[in-house]
């Protein structure tokens, strides 16, 4: 029998929400666990733990779709005169911040405050967008811990598979959106998905901060969840105003992409909202370490860089 394309629609869409748990197996190999095989400087740097000892702390939310906002921290900040930026992170289908943890942890571990929600389903990035609010409005009371050591200028965003989506969708949608200063995306639903899912509309062209954009080439990846077609169409999108970066894994599906780009996102982040150069020469110049890393990334595309 030969499918219509809304019946083929149908059964992926079927297949997706099922297949959505086992996508997010944190026994897979690289899920935030540093275990990334690399070669390259840049990437085993960061890769590895940052200096800092992390703690964390939940705080419960009156919004039922939030729950609560989790936030992991470097340690040292509750002694520090410094502010320290942020990132806020969409979970991935049918998970919440706790199977993040591992990956909120290593991004504080080099001096971020890294927040997340109980969202199980982030894709329209309403729930992102709201944790944000609600965040900021907790650290501006002068009886939160975290008064005024959070750097409300150097604000990113991080998502993985349909959190990558809501990731978009809050960096573009909202009222918000303009606060993020540097965007990570992993293994994003290509447009028409998050179409069929009601999520919303991605419109890359209004992304206004330094963007990166990995996905894998294994057959999820590639011909469902983000195919090349689409990835490269979402990167024509973006204007060029603001610098981006576009690669895929040489190898890896989009179970264990999760874990692959973390090094570079790290590096993506220390860059653009610490100003930390060695980082940046991994994107940067002619020479960037992203090029010659050809072991692991290819369909490399940048602008601005």
């Amino acid at each position: 029998m030969k499918l219509s394309k809304k019946m083929f629609l149908n059964m992926l869409i079927l297949t997706l929400s099922v297949s959505s748990v086992n996508c997010q197996n944190t026994n897979k190999g690289g899920f935030y666990k540093g275990e990334i095989n690399t070669k390259m400087p840049i990437e085993s740097k960061y890769k590895e733990k940052g200096s800092e000892q992390v703690a964390k702390v939940e705080f419960d939310c009156d919004n039922p779709t939030i729950g609560k906002i989790i936030a992991v921290y470097p340690q040292s900040m509750l002694q520090s005169d410094q502010a320290f930026p942020l990132v806020n992170i969409g979970n991935a289908s049918n998970t919440t911040a706790y199977d993040l943890i591992e990956a909120m942890e290593h991004l504080a571990s080099w001096g971020y405050v890294v927040i997340g929600n109980m969202d199980k389903q982030t894709g329209s990035g309403l729930s992102i967008s709201q944790t944000l609010d609600e965040f900021l409005g907790l650290v501006a009371r002068h009886d939160n811990q975290f008064y005024g050591q959070i750097d409300t200028t150097k604000i990113a965003i991080a998502g993985y598979s349909q959190g990558a989506y809501g990731a978009v969708m809050a960096a573009t949608a909202f009222p918000n959106s303009h606060l993020y200063k540097a965007v990570y995306l992993c293994s994003c639903p290509q447009k028409q998905l998050g179409i069929n899912f009601k999520w919303g509309t991605t419109d890359f062209a209004k992304i206004t901060a330094p963007l990166l954009m990995l996905a894998g080439t294994g057959d999820w990846d590639s011909k469902i969840i983000s195919p090349e077609e689409a990835f490269q169409a979402n990167f024509d999108e973006t204007t060029g105003t603001f610098p981006v970066l576009a690669a895929r894994h040489t190898s890896k599906d989009h179970e264990e992409m999760g874990g692959e780009g973390d090094a570079y996102m790290t590096a993506w982040f220390s860059y653009f909202l610490k100003g930390e150069s060695a980082a940046g020469r991994a994107f940067v110049g002619d020479d960037a370490e992203i090029l010659m890393n050809t072991d692991r990334w290819m369909n490399i595309k940048r602008k601005g860089l």
